[in-house]
Parts: structure tokens; sequence; C-alpha cells
């Protein structure tokens, strides 16, 4: 008897186990996708990075990369409208703070909390909330006054998401340096830097 092979679709909602980080990350398709927090905690390192923001923190995977990636003493801004960090991230970030790395998590709307926030100060700006072009590009212009002379604004969703991609374009015609990186997911995590 001959057995039928079938495709099953992947379920909408999963679940991935970082082992060698013990967290369990509920996948829904508004986390970044865990490599790009391996990507950017690795950038962080090799650039030696001492400041990072990120725009977007959401359940805090990506955030929690990050700040490990950081020195002692380094700074890590985290800003969003609600703090949706899952219990094992805020855990994460206590105990990361704990190890002499500075966390202010900024619980507020970015366009309000960005311009209060040290001029040519952040090393590495990760943007990754509102999606909309409008807002985006606010983001952006206000990113250009925060980052250092050699700086690194990052866009995660810059190639399925069609305003972010036109936010990235838009740097690039104004002497910008982009590179646009494929990830797993087809999403995308643009580096733009001056």
């Amino acid at each position: 008897m001959a057995t039928k092979k079938t495709t099953a679709k992947p379920a909408a909602k999963k679940t991935t186990v970082k082992e060698e980080h013990s967290i369990t990350e509920v996948y829904h398709g508004w986390n970044s996708e865990r490599e790009v927090g391996y990507f950017l905690a690795s950038l962080i390192r090799l650039t030696k990075a001492k400041t990072v923001l990120e725009v977007g923190v959401f359940e805090g995977y990506t955030s929690a990369e990050m700040i490990k990636a950081l020195p002692k003493h380094g700074y890590y801004a985290g800003i969003d409208i609600k703090d949706l960090r899952v219990n094992e991230n805020k855990q994460a970030f206590l105990n990361l703070s704990k190890e002499g790395k500075v966390i202010d998590l900024i619980i507020e709307d970015s366009l309000t909390s960005m311009p209060k926030l040290p001029k040519n100060h952040f090393d590495l700006v990760f943007i990754d909330g509102n999606h909309e072009f409008n807002h985006v590009l606010k983001e952006f212009k206000i990113a250009e006054t925060l980052i250092t002379q050699t700086g690194i604004i990052a866009f995660h969703d810059s190639l399925h998401l069609a305003d972010v991609k036109k936010i990235v374009e838009y740097a690039g015609s104004f002497n910008y340096k982009y590179v646009n990186l494929n990830t797993p997911e087809g999403r995308g995590l643009a580096l733009v830097m001056k």
C-alpha cells in the first residue's frame, strides 16, 4: 500500500527554543527573527558599540541579545508604547543590569521620547516599531541626530514592507550608505550609515 505524503503548512503559532540562552520564544510574526537578534549582537561586538537604542522592544527577545553583547557599563535604551516583554526577558533585563550594564526601558511614543535622548550618543539605533512611512521617516530624522559619527541605524522589515523599504532608499538618496540583508523569513534588515 502506498503512503500519501502531505505537506503541512506551519501553524500560525509555534514555539522554538533558544537552547544556548534557555529562552523559549513564542513566535507569532511580530518578533524580529531570532537571527536578527544574533546578528545585531555580533554587530555590537564587532564594532565595539557601547550604546544602543531600540525602538520597538515588544517581547524583548532581540533586546536581550543586544544587551548581552554590550560591554560592562554599556548603555541600552529601549522604547515602546507598552511594556509587553515576556517574564523571562524582564528577568533577563534585571540580571543583565546586575552585570553592570545600564538599561533604560522607556514606555512612551518614540516620537515623544527620542528627542529627549542625548545627541551624537548611540553607536547603534535599531528601529522596529511602527512601520508606517511618515512615522518611520520622523524616527529616522531623529535617529540621525542621535547616532555617533560612525553609528549605524538598522531597520527591520526593510524588504517586505514597502514603507520601510522607501525609508532606506530615502536615506540612500541623501548619501547614506546602506546594505539591505535578507533574513530567514524574507523580512529584511537594513544597515544605514553616514
